[in-house]
């Protein structure tokens, strides 16, 4: 089993973020000038000040395969997808595209892999999953995603992961080339929790500043025609268009993001979690993997619904390192409603060419802290 973190005293907890900030206020001063910070796009969340990242609980699977968008089946397990790689325990040829099934809880966690498709790399890439119905639902990139005109395509197993059937060709026919799927809105194990009978499903073009969100029946979740898109809000009231054309951006970041956004409805918030990279101030990002070295980035934003109103929670360039990251998720099964503690996916590229997994906790505002009795 896994030894619970040690808890640091409450005047710590209340006073370490604090510390913590004005210590990393300082090093600019040592290091020399400092490259401007990127801007946090929304203001900042009442619900969650902060999130306290333990950094010694860091664990690293997969070694060269990229992406690990996540899925919680209805089998109490996780499904990933990932790309151009061997998947978990690396054996077997290189393939363009897998599935991995993922058991157990950090640290303690064991992978197998499941099935594969295409030579090593040009095949396909994954975009995001979904368990529903005892079924996996696979959107995935068809070709290079480095090719920015490349659309999404579907597939879907009836056999908890072993075998897939590929749909090829453009998913959505009313987009235009490069409009992909990004992320969906997870929910608890296979589904369970949703707030009604629908899927949400991100889109976006790759290093944009806008999201796009759509929703459709889940029964008729291959169905393009059935989509809907978000058309802005009112008073908190989403309308919902069948013309693509009447979309509104559900999400707006000028610095960007790349690849993919998670997207986790945290029950002991009650709040739609959304995590996604950035793009440092002055990043180039007209290359399909844009800036790397200005890419190394997390932002956590909360929502009372899958289409906002945004806050941030947690907004930095340099997230653990200043290597390129992508691929940000908090997989539902791994948090912890009586702690507020979560396991953080992420994958990347060269040195994060895997997937990991931290162990964060998310620091309440300190006024509930102090008002505890």
């Amino acid at each position: 089993g896994m030894k619970p973190a040690p808890q640091s005293p409450s005047f710590l907890r209340e006073f370490g973020h604090a510390a913590r900030s004005w210590r990393f206020a300082l090093l600019p001063l040592l290091a020399g000038a400092a490259a401007p910070a990127a801007t946090e796009p929304y203001p900042h969340s009442k619900v969650v000040e902060t999130i306290d990242w333990q950094l010694d609980t860091r664990v690293q699977h997969g070694p060269g395969s990229d992406q690990w968008p996540l899925t919680w089946a209805d089998d109490d397990n996780l499904y990933a997808g990932w790309g151009d790689g061997w998947g978990w325990n690396k054996q077997g040829p290189k393939r363009s595209i897998g599935i991995t099934r993922i058991s157990g809880r950090p640290p303690n966690l064991k992978g197998e892999d499941l099935w594969g498709a295409g030579p090593g790399s040009g095949f396909g890439k994954p975009e995001a999953l979904i368990a529903y119905g005892g079924k996996l639902c696979l959107f995935w990139t068809e070709g290079r995603s480095k090719d920015d005109k490349a659309n999404t395509a579907t597939a879907v197993s009836n056999d908890s992961g072993v075998t897939w059937t590929l749909y090829e060709g453009k998913a959505f026919p009313q987009v235009p080339d490069g409009f992909r799927v990004r992320g969906i809105a997870q929910f608890g194990r296979g589904y369970a929790g949703a707030k009604d009978g629908f899927v949400y499903v991100y889109f976006g073009f790759s290093r944009a500043s806008e999201l796009y969100l759509a929703r459709v029946p889940m029964a008729h979740l291959l169905e393009a025609k059935r989509y809907e898109w978000f058309a802005g809000a009112t008073a908190g009231q989403p309308a919902w268009q069948t013309e693509f054309e009447r979309k509104r951006p559900v999400f707006t970041d000028p610095n960007g993001y790349i690849w993919h956004v998670g997207v986790q409805f945290v029950a002991g918030l009650d709040r739609f979690l959304l995590t996604k990279p950035h793009f440092a101030v002055g990043a180039d990002r007209s290359l399909p993997e844009g800036d790397r070295s200005k890419c190394a980035s997390l932002g956590v934003f909360e929502a009372p619904a899958p289409w906002g109103p945004w806050s941030t929670i947690y907004y930095e360039d340099q997230f653990l390192d200043g290597r390129f990251k992508f691929t940000h998720f908090i997989p539902g099964k791994f948090i912890d409603p009586a702690s507020n503690s979560f396991w953080l996916a992420w994958s990347g590229y060269p040195e994060y060419d895997n997937v990991n997994f931290v162990r964060g906790e998310f620091l309440r505002p300190s006024r509930e802290i102090k008002n505890r009795p």
